[in-house]
């Protein structure tokens, strides 16, 4: 073989290799990294965070640190993004936004109103 050949050869086996590292991984159902460190579930008897806990904000944040916060977080949680993980993880992710939408409907209530 010529050193072109054992060059087309290498660099489809590194091509491969990488296809076969970053795809395998997702045909398996185990998604990104964000939705698996997922927070645990929130027991039914726990008290509920405030919300400006739940953004991940300072309290006295403004509407549009609030409104960013909010994309930010409801993004790693929205139902459309988590549909390839396991039930389990599906059911999290809607608790996750579930709490996310009050917390930013009780910011906005404190804040003065959409």
């Amino acid at each position: 073989m010529r050193m072109a050949e054992w060059l087309v050869v290498g660099v489809a086996f590194v091509i491969g290799y990488w296809l076969v590292a970053v795809f395998l991984p997702l045909l398996r159902g185990r998604g990104s990294d964000e939705a698996a460190s997922a927070p645990p579930p929130v027991p039914e008897d726990a008290p509920a965070p405030r919300w400006f806990e739940v953004l991940e904000v300072d309290e006295q944040a403004g509407r549009e640190e609030i409104v960013a916060a909010y994309k930010r977080r409801i993004s790693q949680y929205h139902p459309d993004k988590v549909q390839h993980l396991g039930p389990e993880r599906v059911a999290l992710a809607e608790q996750q936004a579930r709490r996310i939408n009050a917390a930013y409907d009780t910011a906005l209530r404190v804040r003065g109103g959409r």
